[in-house]
Protein backbone atom coordinates (compact mmCIF):
# COMPACT_ATOMS: atom_id res chain seq x y z
CA UNK A 1 0.00 0.00 0.00
CA UNK A 2 1.80 3.15 -0.97
CA UNK A 3 2.41 5.72 1.95
CA UNK A 4 -0.16 8.39 0.58
CA UNK A 5 -2.81 5.80 0.77
CA UNK A 6 -1.65 5.06 4.49
CA UNK A 7 -1.64 8.40 4.93
CA UNK A 8 -5.55 8.74 4.02
CA UNK A 9 -6.51 6.02 5.84
CA UNK A 10 -5.13 7.11 9.12
CA UNK A 11 -6.64 10.39 8.56
CA UNK A 12 -10.36 9.22 7.69
CA UNK A 13 -9.59 6.54 11.08
CA UNK A 14 -9.11 9.78 13.12
CA UNK A 15 -11.88 12.12 12.07
CA UNK A 16 -14.45 9.27 12.14
CA UNK A 17 -12.62 8.17 15.89
CA UNK A 18 -12.48 11.96 17.11
CA UNK A 19 -16.63 12.44 15.89
CA UNK A 20 -17.55 9.57 17.90
CA UNK A 21 -15.76 10.59 21.03
CA UNK A 22 -17.34 14.12 20.67
CA UNK A 23 -20.62 12.46 20.05
CA UNK A 24 -20.85 10.19 23.00
CA UNK A 25 -19.63 13.00 25.28
CA UNK A 26 -22.26 15.29 24.56
CA UNK A 27 -24.92 12.44 25.17
CA UNK A 28 -23.20 11.50 28.32
CA UNK A 29 -23.50 14.70 29.59
CA UNK A 30 -26.89 15.37 29.13
CA UNK A 31 -28.82 14.08 32.14
CA UNK A 32 -31.59 15.71 31.59
CA UNK A 33 -31.91 17.47 35.15
CA UNK A 34 -29.85 20.94 33.61
CA UNK A 35 -32.59 20.82 30.81
CA UNK A 36 -34.89 23.66 32.38
CA UNK A 37 -35.69 24.91 36.13
CA UNK A 38 -38.40 23.00 36.63
CA UNK A 39 -36.00 19.50 36.75
CA UNK A 40 -33.33 21.38 38.61
CA UNK A 41 -35.41 22.41 41.31
CA UNK A 42 -36.52 19.04 42.05
CA UNK A 43 -33.55 17.54 43.48
CA UNK A 44 -32.46 21.14 44.70
CA UNK A 45 -35.54 23.09 45.65
CA UNK A 46 -34.05 26.31 46.24
CA UNK A 47 -31.16 26.46 43.47
CA UNK A 48 -27.69 25.50 43.05
CA UNK A 49 -24.78 28.15 43.39
CA UNK A 50 -21.37 28.31 43.57
CA UNK A 51 -19.99 28.97 47.09
CA UNK A 52 -20.10 32.21 48.25
CA UNK A 53 -22.61 33.48 46.04
CA UNK A 54 -24.32 36.71 46.81
CA UNK A 55 -27.86 37.29 45.72
CA UNK A 56 -28.37 40.20 42.92
CA UNK A 57 -31.55 41.76 43.97
CA UNK A 58 -30.33 42.02 47.96
CA UNK A 59 -27.14 42.11 47.51
CA UNK A 60 -26.22 39.36 50.54
CA UNK A 61 -25.17 36.29 50.85
CA UNK A 62 -28.03 33.88 50.08
CA UNK A 63 -27.78 30.78 52.62
CA UNK A 64 -30.88 28.39 51.59
CA UNK A 65 -29.38 27.34 47.85
CA UNK A 66 -27.40 24.03 47.44
CA UNK A 67 -23.69 24.65 47.50
CA UNK A 68 -21.70 23.34 45.12
CA UNK A 69 -19.32 24.70 42.60
CA UNK A 70 -18.93 21.66 39.87
CA UNK A 71 -23.17 21.32 40.00
CA UNK A 72 -23.68 25.08 39.79
CA UNK A 73 -21.05 25.08 36.54
CA UNK A 74 -22.61 22.02 34.93
CA UNK A 75 -25.92 23.36 34.91
CA UNK A 76 -24.56 26.69 33.65
CA UNK A 77 -22.74 25.04 30.95
CA UNK A 78 -25.37 22.99 29.55
CA UNK A 79 -28.36 25.58 29.79
CA UNK A 80 -27.13 29.39 30.08
CA UNK A 81 -30.69 30.44 31.30
CA UNK A 82 -30.66 28.87 34.13
CA UNK A 83 -28.72 31.99 35.76
CA UNK A 84 -30.61 34.82 34.09
CA UNK A 85 -29.29 37.28 37.11
CA UNK A 86 -25.81 36.03 36.74
CA UNK A 87 -25.40 36.15 40.58
CA UNK A 88 -23.97 32.15 40.24
CA UNK A 89 -26.87 31.04 41.84
CA UNK A 90 -29.19 28.79 39.33
CA UNK A 91 -32.86 28.30 39.90
CA UNK A 92 -32.74 29.98 43.18
CA UNK A 93 -36.29 30.19 44.92
CA UNK A 94 -36.74 31.98 48.27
Amino acid sequence: MPATKKLAAACAAAVVASTLAMTGAATAHTTGIHDNCTNLNKKWPHGVGTRGAVDKTSGTKVKNFYHNNKAHWAAENHNGTLDRDNDRIACEKA
